[in-house]
């Protein structure tokens, strides 16, 4: 059997062509990427901006990194849309399908921490960028535990999590674990809730996916067979 062709071209493609207006100089660049854990993905795609929003301190570098994280997401997201019909089987297609439940609220996440109308604390912004990261990874790890090979994975999601992890790094907050109602931080407002409800792919779910054993299943896959399973039996 050939090895598969997931998504390679589409990556390749897309995520390395540069824009046809650059950005920031060199010597900005690696200044302000310097101060953050992954300097590499921060140059890249800062260098290519073509926005060029002038940067005189840390908050406005905060700014333009969340940003950088958005468009990125919003990029992969579309990217995404083109996977699905790459998919081998039912089970590479369950977890493309909860990989774009996952882009989307990642979307609505970052697009809330760049919305200065919200006026989130430090704190609100933190556990925010922190859930988007998770969903990114909760992506990954369901295609790796499908045996999707891994040198594919890091074009789709990796640029992506590495930029939000800056953002992380830079707003300088310590994460707390909140107190949830409902599946959501009780600091969420009943609006915010009812939106994230209706995007989110864990408002619609009916099992528990947890390593200690907590929940119905120990991994995803475990868990996309079992409904695979479901839904073949409803037939």
């Amino acid at each position: 059997m050939a090895p598969p062709q997931f998504f390679i071209s589409v990556f390749l493609v897309s995520s390395f062509l540069l824009p046809s207006v650059l950005g920031y100089n060199a010597n900005n660049v690696k200044s302000w990427c310097s101060k953050t854990p992954n300097p590499q993905p921060c140059e890249y795609f800062l260098s290519q901006n073509p926005i060029n929003t002038t940067i005189r301190d840390e908050p406005d570098f905060l700014k333009i990194s969340m940003q950088l994280a958005l468009e990125r997401a919003t990029s992969a997201q579309n990217d995404m849309y083109l996977l699905g019909p790459k998919c081998r089987n039912e089970l590479e297609k369950a977890a493309w399908a909860d990989c774009l439940q996952l882009y989307e609220l990642t979307i609505l996440l970052l697009n809330k921490t760049v919305d200065y109308s919200t006026n989130l604390s430090k704190d609100d912004t933190q556990t925010w960028l922190s859930t988007a990261l998770t969903n990114l990874e909760t992506c990954r790890t369901g295609f790796i535990e499908l045996g999707v090979p891994d040198y594919i994975l890091p074009m789709m999601s990796n640029n992506v999590s590495k930029l939000i992890s800056n953002t992380l790094a830079l707003n300088k907050a310590t994460f707390k674990e909140p107190t949830y109602k409902d599946g959501f931080p009780t600091w969420v407002k009943p609006g915010d809730r009812k939106l994230l409800q209706t995007s989110s792919p864990a408002s619609s779910a009916n099992i528990v996916v947890a390593q200690d054993g907590s929940g119905n299943y120990k991994t995803i896959k475990d868990a996309l067979s079992a409904a695979s399973k479901r839904s073949g039996s409803g037939r």
